[in-house]
């Protein structure tokens, strides 16, 4: 089996996670800059893609409302996707990220984690709950 990359899209930054080959465990990597559009946010995401050996799937997550329902964000999300999808051939798959954030902000803040360090963490590590939260229901 090959790994699973996931990505939390962020205006500011782009948070990327990896998953194990065995597809069980999703491991934090890295977050990028945001850039001036969403052409040049899925240029960077595929850039660094090739960076990684036997990746078979893309899983980004899809930012909701609690109610479920679409927001500005999530409109975003899907628009990175269609340009994603021009410049690579590795499914892309929309994961609800509902609350990842903040969950993820949550035990950084338990673990004592200064406010400059989790901003350098959050999102890659945001990254890793949605793509194992993906691995978990696959």
């Amino acid at each position: 089996m090959g790994r699973v990359v996931g990505i939390d899209f962020g205006e500011a930054r782009v948070g990327f996670a990896l998953s194990d080959t065995g597809r069980m465990l999703a491991s934090p990597i890295k977050s990028l800059q945001g850039k001036k559009n969403l052409k040049e946010v899925a240029a960077s995401i595929v850039a660094e893609l090739t960076a990684h050996d036997q990746i078979e799937k893309i899983v980004i997550g899809l930012p909701l409302h609690l109610n479920g329902k679409e927001s500005p964000s999530s409109l975003r999300v899907r628009e990175l996707k269609k340009h994603m999808e021009e410049l690579t051939d590795h499914p892309i798959i929309l994961w609800d990220e509902r609350l990842t954030t903040a969950q993820v902000e949550r035990t950084l803040k338990e673990a004592n984690m200064g406010r400059k360090k989790r901003t350098k963490v959050v999102d890659a590590m945001a990254a890793a709950a949605i793509l194992q939260n993906y691995l978990d229901q696959a």
